[in-house]
């Protein structure tokens, strides 16, 4: 089976005050690089979503010789990025991950494609009970139609097109530990206080 990964670069970091999250630095990387390093070693081929050219242009010295695509519509939030990358991508399956994961766990998401067999999806469920979407691996062609559905509905959310698909793998916190005992892998970025945050933690780390 052929891995693909999408990278979701292409959010306005509305909650960042407009600071590009791919672009923030944690631990002398970007969090870009830190997360093509790690579907680099997971993947067959590696896609990035960005929304447009002026963005690509801002990336460019991050993106040399990278499968980019860009958003072809407006306003439909991760849906757009997903369209686009989806329609790039090779492999029957697709690794969807948000860039403002820092810590993405090979074991993991190599577990993940493991664990996928024929199932239209597989999503991991934080402690929580929250379903990581954009920490998933989606059956590329069903994905695809879901999402084609979910826009011409007028629904953005990623939990419309997911709510369409009829046979999806959950996984739990507890079978996620046995790869990331402390879930850092589904660590995400939203605002500057989550920023201050997670370096307060890794400068308690070191």
């Amino acid at each position: 089976m052929k891995r693909s990964s999408l990278l979701l670069a292409g959010g306005l970091g509305s909650r960042m005050n407009g600071r590009e999250k791919a672009l923030i630095m944690c631990q002398q990387k970007t969090l870009l690089e830190r997360s093509l390093a790690v579907l680099d070693n997971v993947s067959d081929e590696v896609i990035v979503s960005l929304r447009d050219e002026e963005q690509w242009k801002k990336f460019s010295h991050h993106t040399v010789n990278r499968k980019v695509v860009t958003d072809s519509m407006r306003n439909a939030g991760p849906l757009a990025g997903i369209f686009a990358g989806f329609k790039r991508a090779h492999g029957d399956y697709v690794f969807t991950v948000a860039c403002d994961m820092p810590f993405l766990n090979e074991m993991l998401i190599s577990m993940m494609f493991d664990m996928v067999d024929e199932h239209d999806a597989i999503i991991p469920v934080n402690e929580h009970g929250t379903k990581e979407t954009l920490h998933s691996i989606y059956r590329r062609d069903t994905m695809l139609d879901a999402v084609v559905c979910s826009i011409k509905e007028g629904k953005r959310s990623i939990l419309a097109p997911v709510s369409l698909l009829e046979d999806v793998l959950y996984i739990d916190a507890e079978v996620i530990k046995k790869v990331d005992k402390e879930l850092k892998s589904l660590v995400n970025i939203n605002t500057p206080s989550d920023m201050i945050e997670l370096e307060n933690r890794i400068y308690d780390r070191l």
